[in-house]
């Protein structure tokens, strides 16, 4: 059963809206929503992420050899304080699809490429605090280009996707995108 509330929701509309931060690819936004009922509230939240260049878009890649080892990244996350495993992943720069910032995602981190990049889902890290999504993508077909760029990556790995399996399932990784990404290419029985 589903029960339909009335309330100041029914209509929200941005009375004023100003940029706290922009530098660095990050872009911090308060908004003054007033509500149906006439009630307003100030929210803040971040509208844009990655290069300077960034759209409020990211995509991330869940790449895959011929003999199912997911490539998998090693970066230092500075607000974690620590290294941690994640994928290919970043902004979708203003005048890219989301296919070329996959394309240009995966050759900049790990200095591999693809001919063939299938779109398998989308998210959105926190939906109360930031805009944008964040579209996934798959491939299979992986072929080495050249080198990964050491500004970003510490490290790549190409781990046995049943050791990525289980190691979402223990909460060895917290990375939300490499999370997501396993769980969709398990439950799409896309390595089959």
């Amino acid at each position: 059963m589903v029960r339909v509330l009335r309330s100041k929701f029914d209509k929200v509309k941005v009375a004023k809206s100003r940029t706290l931060y922009d530098k660095h690819g990050r872009r911090v936004v308060a908004d003054t929503l007033e509500f149906a009922d006439g009630s307003r509230h100030e929210h803040v939240y971040f509208s844009g992420w990655g290069s300077p260049n960034a759209s409020a878009g990211a995509v991330a890649i869940a790449a895959f050899t011929k003999d199912n080892k997911m490539l998998l990244t090693k970066q230092y996350r500075h607000p974690l304080g620590k290294m941690i495993n994640d994928l290919p992943a970043g902004g979708i720069h203003n005048g890219e699809t989301p296919t070329q910032a996959a394309l240009r995602e995966l050759e900049e981190e790990t200095g591999y490429t693809t001919d063939k990049l299938t779109w398998i889902g989308r998210f959105n890290w926190c939906p109360g605090n930031m805009a944008g999504t964040v579209e996934m993508f798959f491939t299979k077909t992986l072929k080495h280009k050249g080198k990964p760029n050491p500004e970003e990556i510490a490290n790549i790995e190409l781990v046995d996707f049943n050791k990525v399996l289980d190691r979402v399932r223990r909460g060895k990784y917290i990375d939300s995108a490499l999370i997501i990404a396993a769980l969709l290419v398990s439950n799409k029985k896309l390595l089959h």
